[in-house]
């Protein structure tokens, strides 16, 4: 990811600010919103967009709308003007309203008293960033911006700042938190007390943010450097809001969504305590290890792995450079895979175990990573099909994941293997998310899945952690805490290394396997391939599932025209009683402080889950 998008947001914000929503609430009456957060509704989670909202804007709500398809989160989008006016007739309320950045910047005055009652008489309230920091004619206030009651701290200063309204800042909170906003380990790096959030070459990013005060009446969750409220949670009334100072939009538009994902989830699924349906199949978290093999040097480092008992674990993900070359042409470096008989021996063993054999890059691994870019895609383009020529060879089949060398990916690259039928590849944006379908550039990722690589800090591999004189004890640390992670929370991460590197870091990778087998032992975590995530994650997003409520039951009606079966529904224990199997088959368990629904193969499936007396609201 580009971060000089993100610093350049600044600009965007306080320079140009010419989307104007007005919103015409006026006209309607309001009945009460005092069904509140507490009561089971259908489709109660809604983000609310201007009446007028631009095409070229359309791309935005998609984002949002993607994310919580990929969260498990049921939302839908509405005008500022449909959520007034619902209730009117005996309509349902909402339980919980989205305010999104970029696109919402303009409100009305009498919207935003709306708002406010929402929240007042029980709604919950997601409000982020710049959203309603223009009024109806698209001007700042001259003091701080009128959603500050609202999340609770004074911010929008641009009367008396200007353009330092919005700077450049480190972006903090506490461990727990980051875990509560599954953000994993490694994406954010623990420093004088404080996890500071990091990135891909970036021991700590600065993300674009807006002063405000330092005082806060709720529970944060996320500071700047200088104090600032970055986020937090706080009562307003009989509801709630969530502030959110980070353009969480423009952000998974350029490719790095794992800050939306995590507010979405914690406002839906910790605040709002919503059922969810897992991205996991049977709920159960675990890892995708990706490893790269594109050198010679790889196939001793591979015998060794194998001898030490590391692919007896798994499946995993083997990609290999196939040609016979690795830094530039007739070096004779690489792999030749199609004349080297005993490592071709050796990869149709991996694949007799079970593992994936996949394509990374093209034919030469250094060179290709190296000059790739998105105006040689004639050239560049044969070196793919020869690489992935060379895998259907060995293994019989085409292939179905793919890894760019270097991680350099061109948008073209994407699209080729999506005509090609690949179903996922390894991705160096979105550091720290599951798998998700990327966007680039103002455009989504149409089959294909992308799995973003987990990090530790600025570093990806373990090379890289060698040459910074990182010791083996703290990789080990941080490869056992993400297993932990995926375990605890239902989560599927990737992580990747290359073979001469993990030799060189064998008691780390042992205690990763050895913490792996634990938790797999306890039914927490499932070694997974790119291919099995990416079919199951392609048939969960053919899934048409619905809220509604019945007395005192949430209901959830789920139908596959495929199968259901290992698609997994998880309700908050403190919020329902044991759920039941109505219609269909499935299995109830619990893990964790989550009750667990888990179909059987067949089509459709009925729960009811009744909420508790006195349940969180």
């Amino acid at each position: 990811m580009n971060m000089q998008k993100i610093f350049a947001l600044r600009k965007h914000v306080v320079g140009g600010l010419a989307l104007l929503a007005v919103v015409a609430c006026g006209l309607f009456a309001y009945r009460s919103f005092s069904a509140g957060a507490s009561k089971p509704q259908s489709d109660s989670l809604v983000l609310v967009v201007p009446d007028n909202l631009a095409a070229e804007s359309r791309i935005y709500a998609q984002a949002w709308e993607d994310a919580a398809e990929e969260e498990g989160v049921r939302l839908r989008t509405i005008t500022a003007s449909e959520f007034v006016r619902h209730g009117i007739d005996g309509g349902r309320p909402f339980s919980g309203i989205i305010l999104p950045d970029t696109i919402h910047r303009s409100m009305t005055t009498a919207f935003v008293n709306k708002i406010r009652q929402f929240a007042d008489e029980g709604g919950a309230v997601m409000q982020i960033y710049d959203a309603g920091i223009l009024n109806e004619n698209g001007f700042y206030e001259k003091g701080p911006s009128r959603m500050s009651t609202l999340a609770g701290v004074p911010y929008g200063f641009y009367a008396t700042m200007g353009d330092r309204m919005a700077y450049q800042a480190t972006v903090s909170g506490l461990s727990h938190d980051m875990v509560d906003l599954n953000i994993p380990p490694g994406r954010w790096i623990a420093k004088g007390g404080r996890a500071v959030l990091s990135g891909y070459g970036e021991a700590s990013l600065r993300y674009s943010v807006m002063h405000t005060g330092k005082q806060y009446d709720g529970r944060v969750l996320m500071q700047a450097d200088d104090g600032s409220i970055i986020a937090g949670e706080r009562k307003v009334g009989k509801g709630s809001v969530l502030f959110v100072n980070l353009p969480l939009g423009y952000l998974k538009l350029r490719t790095d969504g794992v800050l939306l994902h995590g507010f979405m989830h914690y406002f839906a699924n910790l605040m709002l305590e919503q059922p969810r349906l897992s991205a996991a199949p049977e709920g159960i978290g675990g890892l995708v290890l990706n490893w790269h093999c594109d050198a010679k040097i790889c196939i001793d480092a591979t015998d060794s792995l194998i001898k030490d008992g590391v692919f007896k674990r798994g499946p995993f993900s083997f990609h290999i450079t196939a040609g016979p070359d690795q830094r530039q042409f007739n070096d004779g470096r690489g792999v030749d895979l199609a004349h080297n008989v005993e490592f071709s021996n050796v990869v149709r063993e991996l694949m007799r175990d079970g593992h994936q054999i996949g394509s990374h890059g093209g034919w030469i691994h250094d060179w290709f990573g190296v000059n790739v870019n998105e105006d040689n895609q004639a050239t560049m383009e044969t070196y793919l099909q020869k690489n992935a020529d060379a895998i259907r060879d060995l293994t019989g089949k085409p292939q179905t994941e793919y890894s760019a060398p270097t991680g350099n990916q061109p948008k073209w690259a994407t699209r080729w293997l999506d005509e090609q039928g690949v179903k996922a590849y390894y991705f160096t944006g979105n550091i720290g998310q599951g798998p998700t379908r990327t966007y680039r550039d103002g455009r989504r990722d149409e089959h294909i899945w992308s799995f973003p690589v987990q990090t530790y800090g600025e570093y990806s591999t373990i090379e890289e952690a060698y040459m910074a004189n990182i010791p083996e004890s703290e990789i080990a640390a941080w490869l056992t805490s993400l297993a932990e992670f995926t375990a605890s929370t239902g989560e599927i991460r990737l992580i990747y290394f290359h073979p001469p590197g993990a030799v060189r870091y064998l008691r780390a990778i042992d205690a990763l396997l050895e913490t792996a087998d634990r938790e797999q032992a306890s039914q927490r975590f499932r070694w997974r391939t790119m291919t099995e995530v990416a079919d199951f994650a392609q048939r969960r997003e053919r899934t048409v599932w619905r809220l509604t409520s019945d007395k005192n039951d949430v209901l959830v009606f789920a139908e596959n025209q495929d199968s259901l079966d290992q698609l997994t529904w998880l309700f908050p224990e403190d919020r329902y009683a044991m759920p039941r199997v109505e219609s269909g088959q499935g299995r109830v368990s619990k893990q964790g402080s989550n009750w667990l629904v888990t179909a059987a193969p067949g089509k459709k499936l009925v729960i009811a889950a009744a909420l508790r007396v006195g349940g969180a609201s």
